[in-house]
């Protein structure tokens, strides 16, 4: 749209509707799962924004339009952590609320983009929150962010909230046909596993070792349905020895238990993983759903053991024992 890339076509256009009739908030949440372009959304609103021709913004041909087309429109401002730390601190958002306290350079308005709203630490927050409250007529702040639990009560109250929902499987398979036609064979697969989040695509077909590591977490799997305890060591050190890849294998046999479920239950059109669909009879003709249920719900629970930062060796022995 206007030529941003973007999946939600009515969301972005009722956005842009807003600045036309003059009744844009001063502070938005844009949330929604990653791969989703949220980001892109929000430079499309910020360059309807600033666009000189608020009638008919963005109008792609103002000094304003072409600048935040090119990522540098001087009243557009992309808020992301320095060069050398991890997160947005208090400091960061004293130097930001200096900045917002200039009028706009060259355009009605002057956008704030946080590129990752999770990064916002909670002392950055706290210490912005007068100028959420209290913010120059001409400002705009727009959060980006895949979970909203991060972010403090207290500012998501003084925002507009945007939810960017997962899309419909032809939009994803249009997406993916356009930018790798030569992944045509692994469509019907790609289309599933990205689950209504097109740019889940790019994380796959530029991982080389995608398919490796797949097919052979997929091979392990027998070992964590097995009794036999070398089996259940086996899945020990297949994880110690690919603790960087430890989300993404856990995802694999996640996504893989649950199609079996599906399949024992009669539901095949609703399996992710549709190139292993041998494999998943096997295995569903072969293991007790109540089984397979149990090490669903384990895998569940190793997923949240791994956001909470347990080790991976402790996470590994407490799920090949289980």
């Amino acid at each position: 749209m206007y030529g941003y890339e973007t999946f939600h076509d009515e969301l972005t256009k009722n956005l842009i509707k807003s600045v036309h009739k003059g009744t844009s908030s001063h502070a938005y949440v844009f949330e929604g799962e990653k791969g989703l372009g949220k980001l892109n959304a929000a430079r499309l609103f910020a360059a309807a924004l600033t666009c000189a021709n608020t009638y008919v913004a963005p109008c792609g041909e103002c000094s304003s339009c072409i600048e935040a087309k090119a990522n540098s429109n001087p009243d557009i401002i992309y808020v992301r952590p320095k060069k050398d730390k991890k997160s947005i601190g208090a400091d960061d958002m004293r130097a930001l609320e200096e900045d917002a306290a200039v009028k706009p350079f060259g355009s009605g308005r002057k956008v704030y983009i946080f590129e990752d709203g999770t990064q916002l630490t909670e002392a950055a927050q706290n210490t912005f929150l007068k100028t959420f409250e209290e913010p120059p007529e001409y400002a705009v702040f727009i959060i980006v962010i895949s979970n909203t639990a991060s972010l403090l009560q207290t500012i998501m109250s003084r925002c507009t909230l945007v939810h960017f929902p997962c899309v419909k499987d032809s939009i994803v398979e249009t997406y993916i046909r356009e930018n790798f036609p030569e992944a045509s064979e692994r469509i019907p697969f790609l289309v599933k596993y990205c689950g209504g989040v097109p740019k889940k695509a790019d994380s796959v077909m530029s991982d080389t070792d995608f398919e490796t590591l797949r097919s052979a977490s997929l091979e392990k799997l027998s070992g964590l349905l097995s009794i036999d305890r070398r089996s259940a060591f086996s899945i020990r050190k297949f994880l110690e020895e690919n603790k960087d890849k430890a989300e993404q294998i856990l995802d694999f046999w996640l996504s893989f238990t649950r199609d079996t479920v599906l399949i024992q239950t009669g539901a095949m059109e609703r399996i992710i993983n549709v190139d292993k669909r041998d494999m998943l009879r096997q295995t569903a003709s072969g293991v007790n759903p109540e089984k397979i249920i149990q090490m669903t719900d384990r895998l569940l629970q190793s997923q949240k053991m791994l956001g909470r930062y347990v080790s991976i060796k402790a996470l590994s022995m407490w799920l090949a024992l289980s």
